[in-house]
C-alpha cells in the first residue's frame, strides 16, 4: 500500500482526492566580480613550503623550507584579449619578503621600495608581473609569483548560476594560470559550493595538472578551498594545499614540495597610490617588451638587462651562467665572466682574445672565424668571433664576445648551441651583449691575515 503522509487531502464534492506537495527549487547563486569593478581590495598573503630539491643528478636531495609574508592593494583593470588575457590589475605591495632555507644556508628576498608598483597581467602560463618603476631580478619576480595569485583566482568562479552541492570544472586555462605551467598535458580542477551560510559561499577545490614548467615536466594537486562575498561580490580567502613534483631541466632543480597558501581579501580601507589617475592610466597602457626585462647584477659590478626568455642558473664569484629557453626547449648557454681592466680607452688585444679561445676550446675546435668588431650605439667596443666543433658525437658552434666600455672594464661572453639551433640563438645573443651595462669597478680584498 502506497503511504500518503506527503500527500495533502482535499475534499471536492465529496471525493477524496491526493494532491503533490509543491516541489520547491534550490537556490542558485550567481558568483562573480564584474571586469568593471573599480574597487581597490586589500590583500595578505602567506605561504609555507617544505619538501627537498636537487640541483643536479649527482647531488643528493636537499632539504627546502621557506615561507613568505606578502601583501599588496589591488585595482581591476581591463585586460586586452580574452580568456586569461582578459584579466589585469594594479598592484602597490607594501610587504613582500621571504626567507629560504635550503640544506641549512638560509637567504631572504625583499622587494625593494621604488619597485612596488606592479602590474600584474593574465595569461595562461600564468600571472605576468612587471614594475612600472624599473626592472625586477628573478628572484624578485619568483618572490611576488605567489601560489594562490589574487587575480587567478577570481578565473575559478563558475559562468552561471550554482547551486549548494553543484560542480564545476574551470578552464583549463584558469587552472594552468594558477600553478603558472608552461604548457598543460592533462588534467582538470574541480569547484564545488558545498554551502552558503551569513553570506559567505564555500567552494572546495580539487584538481591535478601535469605538463611543463621552466622546461621540465611536472605534475601539480591542489586540494582545499576558498570562500566569496555574496553581498561585496568578492573572493574572501582561500586555503589550500599544492604539491608538485618536478623532474630535472635545464633551468630547474627536481622538486619534491609542498606548499600551503593561505590569502584574505577584503575592500580596502585607503586606496593609497591606486587613486592616482596617473598610474591607472600607465597601467592600463601596453608597455614596452623591454619594460618586462629583468635585470642582473654580478659580483664584480656587471649588470644585463635581458628578455625573461633567459634564465640566470648559477652564479659564482668569477663567472656568471644563463641558460636560454624558447617556447619551453633548452636553446643554449651563455658563460659570462669579467676580464681585468684595461688602461681607460683600450682593451684587450683581438689577437690575445682569439688565443684565450683557442686554449679553451683545445680539441674540440675544428674552425674559427678571424673576427669581427660589431658597431655599438653606446660607445661599447665589441669584437664577435664564430667557432665550430665536436664535442662527443654533438656539432657544436660557439659565438665568443669581447666587450670594452671607454673606461676599460670589460667582459667575456662565450654561448655555446647545438650547431642545428644556432640560427635560434642569433635572434637572442645580441641582447645580453647591447644590455651589458659596466659599473664602477668592485674594491679589492682585503689580504688575509
Amino acid at each position: 500500500m502506497l503511504s500518503t503522509r506527503c500527500w495533502p487531502c482535499i475534499v471536492v464534492s465529496g471525493f477524496l482526492m491526493l494532491v503533490p506537495a509543491p516541489i520547491f527549487a534550490a537556490d542558485k547563486y550567481k558568483l562573480e566580480e564584474p571586469v568593471d569593478d573599480a574597487r581597490v581590495f586589500g590583500v595578505g598573503t602567506r605561504v609555507e613550503i617544505t619538501g627537498k630539491l636537487q640541483p643536479t643528478p649527482k647531488v643528493a636531495p636537499l632539504s627546502q623550507t621557506a615561507s613568505a609574508a606578502i601583501s599588496y592593494r589591488e585595482r581591476r583593470l581591463l585586460g586586452p584579449g580574452e580568456g586569461a588575457e582578459s584579466f589585469r590589475a594594479v598592484r602597490e605591495y607594501e610587504t613582500a619578503v621571504a626567507e629560504i632555507d635550503v640544506d641549512g644556508n638560509k637567504t631572504s628576498i625583499r622587494l625593494p621600495d621604488p619597485l612596488k608598483l606592479i602590474v600584474a597581467q593574465g595569461q595562461s602560463e600564468g600571472v605576468e608581473l612587471y614594475a612600472l618603476a624599473g626592472l625586477l631580478t628573478a628572484n624578485e619576480l619568483d618572490l611576488i609569483r605567489s601560489p594562490a595569485d589574487s587575480l587567478a583566482l577570481i578565473s575559478l568562479l563558475p559562468n552561471k548560476e550554482v547551486e549548494v552541492g553543484e560542480q564545476w570544472t574551470v578552464n583549463e586555462w584558469s587552472f594552468q594560470m594558477l600553478t603558472a605551467l608552461d604548457a598543460v598535458v592533462k588534467g582538470k580542477l574541480d569547484c564545488t559550493l558545498e554551502s552558503v551560510e551569513k553570506g559567505i559561499a564555500r567552494i572546495k577545490l580539487d584538481g591535478k595538472l601535469e605538463g611543463a614548467a621552466v622546461g621540465s615536466t611536472t605534475e601539480v594537486t591542489i586540494s582545499g578551498f576558498y570562500s566569496y562575498h555574496l553581498d561585496g561580490k568578492y573572493i574572501a580567502d582561500t586555503d589550500f594545499v599544492q604539491t608538485e613534483t618536478r623532474a630535472l631541466g635545464p633551468v630547474s632543480p627536481a622538486l619534491d614540495i609542498k606548499a600551503r597558501v593561505r590569502l584574505l581579501r577584503s575592500p580596502a580601507k585607503t586606496s593609497g597610490r591606486l587613486s592616482d589617475q596617473k598610474i591607472i592610466d600607465l597601467a592600463a597602457n601596453e608597455p614596452a617588451e623591454t619594460a618586462k626585462f629583468l635585470r642582473f647584477e654580478s659580483p664584480w659590478n656587471i649588470g644585463i638587462q635581458h628578455g625573461r626568455h633567459w634564465h640566470l642558473y648559477k652564479v659564482d664569484e668569477t663567472v656568471a651562467v644563463f641558460r636560454l629557453l624558447d617556447e619551453g626547449n633548452f636553446i643554449a648557454q651563455c658563460d659570462m665572466a669579467s676580464i681585468a681592466p684595461a688602461k681607460p680607452g683600450e682593451h684587450l688585444a683581438e689577437q690575445t682574445f682569439l688565443s684565450d679561445i683557442r686554449r679553451s676550446l683545445g680539441e674540440r675546435l675544428r674552425s674559427m672565424s678571424k673576427g669581427d668588431v660589431v658597431p655599438s650605439s653606446d660607445r661599447k667596443f665589441i669584437f664577435k668571433v664564430m667557432a665550430e666543433g665536436i664535442v662527443g658525437e654533438r656539432q657544436m658552434t660557439w659565438v665568443f664576445y669581447l666587450v670594452a666600455d671607454p673606461s676599460g672594464r670589460q667582459a667575456s661572453l662565450m654561448f655555446a648551441v647545438d650547431t642545428d639551433l644556432a640560427e635560434t640563438l642569433a635572434k637572442y645573443d645580441r641582447e645580453l651583449v647591447d644590455n651589458l651595462k659596466f659599473g664602477p669597478a668592485p674594491a679589492p680584498r682585503a689580504a688575509n691575515k
